[in-house]
């Protein structure tokens, strides 16, 4: 099993991590810190068969 965790909104990230066939598992607001700002937390999970 893979897990990925993505600072929210990346419309990229999400899309990429997508086509890779992994899904949205949770999704925690204001738990990221970046840029002097607080930002909501993503995580998506797939099956490491596509390796």
């Amino acid at each position: 099993m893979l897990i990925g965790g993505i600072a929210l909104p990346n419309s990229a990230s999400v899309a990429l991590h997508e086509k890779m066939g992994m899904k949205k598992v949770a999704h925690f607001e204001k738990v990221g810190h970046k840029f002097d700002q607080w930002l909501d937390v993503g995580y998506w999970q797939g099956d490491l068969d596509f390796l």
